[in-house]
């Protein structure tokens, strides 16, 4: 049997290594953050921009345009993992590997499941900016809603919506590409989401084969024509969704507004009991799911 050091060692590395290669799904659609050693993370954004005034070669002054500026807390938790296995079971590397590896595996899970959970809540999530304020979106409004406000109070004011009801079909995928094209910043300026490639979109088991269909296929189901979407998706996320298996999620990668945080990185120890009859193995991890002030880079099908 290995030493307590010895074993701590292959454990710990086993652990990393599954970790690093199992990656988890949420990675892969989210942003994801390593902020070591913080408890709450907070993500401000102004409402910088808008279309540029023409500086004369005479001015001696420019007006400002970042208007307002809102913020976001998220109180991160501790996430424990603990296993209790008879000592003999755990005599040889090979033991400690596979425990190792076996953490892992959960502690990827337990990231996984509440970066979703925390995807599906976005239906009914209430927006950090709900309200009938100048910089705001509009009272009552939810995270992914319709009639979400920009510029608000003034010129030019006008909505726009990143939520849809419809199933999964060519159709309502192209509605949503679409959607999430056309979304403007709160200064009213197109942001021009997705329109360079790099969607993800994110299903349940259930859509798997057909979300693969029409983001991987030659042809489009609808006109047997060159399919128009398999060049815009960099990845499908497959991922058993909790609340209805129906929903689904379209994200330009490279401006997700929600992601994780990391306050540390997943560790695992490992310890005998006092009796020496069992050995304890602990996973754990500072974590939470969070939202951008600015909802724009996502669209939800919140299918009934």
């Amino acid at each position: 049997m290995a030493s307590s050091v010895a074993a701590d060692r292959i454990v710990q590395r086993n652990f990393v290594q599954a970790m690093l290669e199992g990656g988890g799904k949420a990675p892969r659609c989210m942003r994801w953050v390593v902020e070591p050693g913080v408890q709450s993370f907070r993500v401000g954004q102004g409402a910088f921009g808008g279309i540029g005034a023409t500086l004369s070669r005479t001015a001696t002054s420019a007006s400002n345009s970042d208007y307002f500026t809102f913020e976001t807390s998220h109180a991160l938790d501790m996430k424990v993992i603990k296993h209790t296995v008879p000592e003999h079971t755990m005599r040889s590397d090979t033991g400690f590997a596979s425990a190792g590896r076996q953490m892992a595996d959960a502690a990827v899970g337990t990231l996984d499941k509440i970066a979703f959970d925390g995807l599906e809540g976005l239906f009914s999530l209430a927006h950090p900016r709900a309200g009938a304020g100048a910089g705001q979106v509009g009272a009552g409004k939810k995270y992914i809603d319709t009639g979400l406000a920009y510029l608000q109070t003034e010129a030019g004011a006008g909505t726009q919506d990143n939520l849809l009801t419809a199933a999964l079909s060519e159709t309502s995928l192209n509605a949503a590409i679409k959607l999430l094209a056309l979304q403007r910043s709160d200064r009213g300026v197109a942001l021009n989401n997705g329109t360079n490639g790099g969607l993800v979109l994110v299903v349940d088991p259930l859509n798997m084969q057909l979300a693969h269909e029409l983001t991987k296929s030659a042809l489009s189901g609808a006109d047997n024509q060159s399919n128009f979407l398999r060049g815009q998706f960099a990845d499908v996320v497959v991922y058993p969704l909790t609340t209805d298996a129906d929903d689904w999620f379209l994200v330009d990668l490279k401006n997700a507004p929600v992601g994780m945080v990391l306050g540390t990185l997943p560790t695992v120890t490992m310890s005998m009991t006092t009796d020496g009859l069992f050995v304890e193995l602990v996973a754990k991890v500072e974590c939470v799911f969070f939202t951008n002030p600015y909802e724009t880079g996502i669209i939800g099908s919140n299918v009934a």
